[in-house]
């Protein structure tokens, strides 16, 4: 008897569905995206599109969703190569941000994103949460707290001159803000919590 062929699943469908749209706001920016634009990319009906996404604000939602995922996805890889879990995360925020510059494709696909949430606001507080997510392992001790979110505002302000080119950063110095992990910073592999807790009581 010959082989079924192999059936696309319905993720299979949203996952393909959700990468035409992400290629598409790459190509050519997030007011582009369209239900009709992204189809025209598609092996599939208009109808099995809407099936999934049965407008743009949700497509958009999906494709969101789906960057949220892989960010966090490396993020966390990083966080769980460092065996101090005190502000692992902070640390990896960091770290995925210097050692990761942003590819050509990664700047088209952040610009359609910040693009994407300035067109529909209400993509904003899906986007907060998924950074937010990254935070729940922080310090919880004041100085911790102060210092995981310094490097987190690094991180961002590094990702937003590569989206924007609005810095020249070397190689060089982006290995150089590395250092801010070095001894004598809270967030260190060689920093315990129980350290933390003696500085604060001190």
């Amino acid at each position: 008897m010959d082989a079924q062929p192999n059936r696309r699943t319905p993720e299979d469908t949203r996952r393909q569905i959700v990468e035409a749209a992400i290629e598409l706001a790459a190509e050519e920016g997030a007011m582009a995206v369209t239900l009709d634009a992204v189809v025209a990319r598609l092996p599939f009906s208009k109808g099995a599109l809407l099936h999934h996404f049965p407008n743009k604000l949700a497509l958009l939602e999906g494709v969101l969703d789906h960057l949220s995922v892989e960010m966090k996805a490396v993020v966390l890889a990083e966080a769980a190569r460092d065996p101090n879990p005190y502000g692992r995360n902070a640390r990896a925020y960091l770290r995925t941000v210097v050692n990761e510059p942003a590819t050509e494709r990664d700047v088209s696909i952040g610009r359609a994103v910040l693009a994407a949430c300035a067109i529909e606001h209400s993509l904003i507080p899906r986007w907060r949460e998924a950074i937010r997510s990254l935070t729940v392992d922080d310090p919880e001790d004041p100085m911790g707290r102060d210092d995981a979110l310094m490097l987190r505002l690094i991180a961002d302000g590094l990702w937003m001159s590569d989206l924007f080119g609005t810095h020249e950063v070397s190689p060089g110095q982006r290995q150089a803000l590395l250092s801010l992990l070095t001894p004598g910073s809270l967030l260190t592999d060689g920093y315990s919590e129980a350290d933390a807790k003696d500085e604060i009581d001190a």
